[in-house]
């Protein structure tokens, strides 16, 4: 009986160890929101079949997926502040003029209203 149980234990832990997770499924996919949806649901079957080194794998892609959009997003994050200095530059001249213009346009009426006087 005792051999019957240790064989049971063996032929289940041997097929957990050998998940069957192909860890570069995701890796010819060239759309981003696919890869990275593709990457997490390899991971949840990995770690469903307790395969703990395919989902380090898998893991350390989707860190690298992670770090490669960090990078194009701190790009973009700095388009974003330079256009805002731009346009914050832009809105100060413009305000600037506006208010010279009205200056000189106040200061015509008072000449006026006192050369009528």
């Amino acid at each position: 009986m005792k051999k019957f149980l240790v064989t049971i234990l063996i032929l289940l832990f041997s097929n957990l160890s050998f998940a069957d997770v192909n860890v570069n499924n995701c890796d010819n996919l060239e759309k981003k929101s696919e890869k990275l949806s593709c990457l997490t649901k390899l991971k949840a079957k990995a770690l469903k079949e307790n395969s703990t080194e395919k989902a380090k794998i898998i893991q350390k892609k989707l860190s690298n997926f992670h770090k490669f959009n960090q990078k194009n997003v701190e790009k973009a994050e700095e388009g974003v502040v330079s256009t805002g200095k731009k346009i914050g530059k832009k809105i100060s001249e413009t305000d600037k003029q506006i208010r010279e213009k009205s200056k000189e346009t106040l200061d015509l009426l008072k000449n006026k209203i006192k050369k009528k006087e």
